[in-house]
Parts: C-alpha cells; sequence; structure tokens
C-alpha cells in the first residue's frame, strides 16, 4: 500500500510539473508570463497593449468589439463602413481619422497606401475578397475597397465591409477619402 501511495505522489507530481511545459501544437502566436496571462508574440505588439493590466483589460474589451462601425467621405459623399473585430481592424481603428488618397488597381479596386502597416496577429496569410470588402493587402501596405470580386491572394486580409458599391466603383482617377469612426 505504501508503494502505491509513493507512486501516486510521483505521479502527481510528474503531471503538474508537465503542466507548464509547452509543446509543439502550442500556438506560436501567444507567450504565457509567470502570472499565466498570455500575450502575442507577435512584435508589432506595443508595451501598452502588455504591460499594464489596464492595457491587457483594454485590449480583451477591443477583440470582444465586432462590427464598429465607420465612415468613408468623399467629396461630401458618406459611405457607410463596419470593422470586424480582428487585430488587423483593431488596428486600422487606432489610425483613424485618416485621410488617404485611393486610386485605381486592376479593374477590381481602389487602393491607398497607409502611413503605418497593420498588426498582422491571428489572421489567415492569404483570402479573397467579394464586392463591398474593406480589405488589407499586408505586402503593398494598403487599405483596399473592393468593387469586383478577386480569387484567394496571399497577403489579402478582411477587415471589413462598405455599403455603397456605386461610389467607390464609379469613382475615376485618384481621390482622397477620409475614414473615421462613426458616432
Amino acid at each position: 500500500m505504501q508503494m502505491k501511495k509513493q507512486a501516486l505522489v510521483m505521479i502527481t507530481a510528474l503531471a503538474l510539473s508537465l503542466a507548464g511545459c509547452s509543446t509543439a501544437s502550442d500556438s506560436p502566436a501567444t507567450t504565457s508570463t509567470t502570472s499565466g496571462d498570455t500575450i502575442p508574440a507577435n512584435p508589432t505588439t506595443t508595451p501598452q497593449e502588455t504591460a499594464s493590466p489596464e492595457g491587457t483589460e483594454r485590449m480583451t474589451a477591443r477583440e470582444n468589439q465586432e462590427n464598429t462601425p465607420i465612415t468613408i467621405r468623399i467629396d461630401g459623399r458618406t459611405v457607410n463602413g463596419t470593422l470586424s473585430g480582428n487585430a488587423t481592424a483593431r488596428s486600422l481603428m487606432d489610425q483613424l481619422p485618416l485621410t488617404l488618397t485611393f486610386s485605381e488597381f486592376g479593374g477590381q479596386e481602389k487602393h491607398a497606401e497607409l502611413p503605418q502597416p497593420l498588426s498582422l496577429d491571428g489572421v489567415p496569410a492569404g483570402d479573397d475578397a467579394d464586392p463591398l470588402t474593406i480589405g488589407y493587402y499586408a505586402p503593398g501596405r494598403t487599405l483596399v475597397l473592393y468593387y469586383e470580386p478577386v480569387g484567394h491572394y496571399t497577403g489579402i486580409v478582411r477587415i471589413g465591409t462598405f455599403d455603397d458599391l456605386a461610389a467607390i466603383r464609379d469613382r475615376s482617377g485618384r481621390f482622397e477619402a477620409t475614414l473615421s469612426l462613426r458616432d
């Protein structure tokens, strides 16, 4: 009976020590802290997002926020849109309001270079985009308003939608648009 108790104690101790170890199936996108919290391992993570409990709480609340309403103003015309709750969309929200110069690309989209790259934490390496999609093309660091369907491309991240296809599709030449959070 004594040997069974010793074996049980050893097995329990071994199990507890292994519980803190990571395995190959653990996500490489996060790192555990000594307090048991997980933080993104991506170097684009800002200290504000992980350094203090307040920053962590704010980030958690924003992560749960989906369908954030925005406006896209073009020559006095307002196009309504929504941004999703992924890290890339949240990264764009942090830059708003933002005035960008858009131009035509490939007869499918209008695109504009962003002043800063957006986070790619937790998003797929590539995607496709339907008309009325707001996207981010990571290799070009561009915000994209799609008005025709595009196939799957590495680097496309869907971050939201807009509601007026003609306002974007029918716009010719270069134009400025201001994106802002909608009240």
